[in-house]
């Protein structure tokens, strides 16, 4: 399993034979699955008169309620299918989460504990009760990393294919952070994926007007448009992103999608072959492929 919160904390190495345990060695027990041991070393620091000890002993003692616990899981996605992923016994997360709960009681403002708690509910697919914890941290928490803390799940979501639950949790994030371009331009992502593209438009079109040079919005404003058959509008869009997108593989990507659309929906088949000569692989040329003349039947056929 993987260690929760371990990437914030720095590893000591095992004290020498003799000398008394210490808690921040913790980690490295889980990491090796020697749960029992793990519970032992921080059991004794859960009372300790160190508030720093009493936290750090709850973040160790969710792990160790994880500990050996992991159990295959399916869930269904919204795109109809499904996936077998690695998760917990549902008493394992409930005792977990109790732990992680007192750490945040203790220390409100360890970010750790806010994201361990996200974590845990979004890997035991809990995604009701992780927007709610959601909603409780954004209002708890008030350090300066935030909402960028919070928008590290919207990713993560999208591979799940939980559009739904990643549309509800960027709302949340609206809720405590508006008139954030990155917020806003997910929520209309997000709706997009839910091929509800009349109600992303508005979220875009205010991401856009926040962020006029951030090209992954601006994009997207471009592909609701077209998906809601706005051509125009899209075109112009489309004509407005590609100039920003500074990645040169990303924007060759954007160009042969591009490229696509000028050849489905404005009908100028030698231009969109064109663009899909500079930018998409040759088997992805269909423009082009579609002005060719016919082989003939006796002639070889042709190398990709």
């Amino acid at each position: 399993m993987r260690t929760l919160l371990a990437f914030v904390i720095t590893l000591s190495a095992l004290s020498a034979v003799g000398q008394k345990p210490k808690l921040e060695n913790w980690p490295k027990l889980i990491d090796s699955n020697k749960c029992k041991d793990a519970e032992q070393l921080c059991s004794p620091f859960a009372s300790s008169s160190l508030v720093t000890e009493k936290v750090e002993a709850q973040k160790c003692l969710a792990n160790v309620a994880l500990c050996g616990h992991s159990a295959l899981q399916l869930q269904g996605d919204d795109t109809g299918g499904g996936s077998l992923g690695e998760g917990y016994d549902p008493k394992a997360v409930d005792a977990a989460l109790t732990h992680l709960n007192a750490g945040i009681q203790l220390a409100p403002q360890d970010a750790t504990l806010h994201e361990g708690r996200l974590h845990v509910l979004e890997v035991s697919t809990r995604y009701e009760e992780m927007v709610k914890a959601l909603d409780e941290s954004c209002t708890v928490y008030k350090g300066k990393d935030a909402p960028d803390i919070w928008l590290a799940y919207a990713p993560e979501l999208m591979d799940l294919r939980q559009f739904k639950v990643a549309l509800e949790f960027m709302k949340v994030l609206d809720k405590h952070y508006p008139n954030s371009p990155d917020i806003l331009g997910n929520i209309g992502a997000f709706l997009d994926m839910l091929k509800r593209d009349s109600e992303a438009i508005p979220y875009l079109q205010k991401a856009v007007a926040l962020a006029p040079k951030d090209p992954i919005n601006v994009w997207d404003l471009a592909r609701a448009y077209d998906y809601e058959g706005q051509t125009t509008l899209a075109d112009s869009w489309y004509q407005k992103a590609l100039p920003l997108q500074s990645d040169p593989k990303q924007k060759a990507e954007m160009s042969c999608l591009y490229a696509k659309f000028v050849d489905q929906k404005l009908h100028d088949t030698e231009r969109a072959c064109s663009l899909e000569k500079s930018n998409c692989n040759t088997d992805d040329q269909s423009a082009c492929h579609s002005t060719q003349v016919p082989v003939p039947t006796s002639a070889p056929p042709r190398s990709k």
